[in-house]
């Protein structure tokens, strides 16, 4: 019998159903656990590479020029700020606030012991050189709290969700070869 003698085999109405997930429902699962498995492995992995690498958990502080700071005391209705020489900074202060001074964006990072954390998150004025800063916490650079397994998690999502992508084509080879396996037989 010759394939244009063959007589069109009759769907049931549950290969209709398997046939509509394997082929649009398997892919649309996959790329969704590929977009989660991208988001779980980015997360997850710089949790574990943060800490490693110094990229978090030092707070920036934004220091003022002294015109600026003229502007900022007069136009503040709080009482009078907390008051540094640059003497009585702790030494990651002094590092801080002397990188800020050279700094084009006038911001430097707390690294190491930052006694006064509270002073300067109200805000304080520091006096360098006979010049009054005012100088506050822009950031604090808090560490990502998340779990660092879900870098394993994401990466086997990603491959379940490739899995779920192959699906149609690998289903259709194995159509294919039933159907030739039959053929032949």
């Amino acid at each position: 019998m010759s394939s244009n003698d063959r007589q069109p085999e009759s769907v049931t109405e549950e290969q209709s159903v398997r046939d509509a997930l394997l082929t649009y429902g398997a892919p649309f699962l996959g790329t969704l656990l590929i977009a989660i498995g991208i988001a779980g492995g980015v997360l997850g992995g710089y949790a574990v590479v943060q800490t490693h690498f110094d990229l978090c958990g030092h707070a920036t502080i934004d220091v003022y020029s002294p015109d600026e700071t003229n502007q900022l005391t007069a136009a503040t209705q709080r009482g009078p700020f907390q008051q540094f020489s640059v003497d009585e900074l702790a030494p990651a202060e002094r590092r801080a606030f002397e990188y800020a001074l050279d700094n084009p964006r006038s911001t430097g990072d707390v690294r190491g012991r930052f006694v006064h954390r509270a002073a300067f998150r109200r805000g304080v004025l520091v006096t360098s050189g006979g010049e009054t800063h005012y100088v506050t916490i822009s950031s604090a650079n808090p560490c990502l709290g998340v779990d660092p397994l879900l870098l394993p998690l994401g990466i086997v999502s990603i491959l379940l969700g490739i899995g779920g992508i192959l699906t149609p084509p690998l289903y259709r080879r194995l159509l294919e070869r039933e159907e030739s396996e039959e053929n032949a037989g």
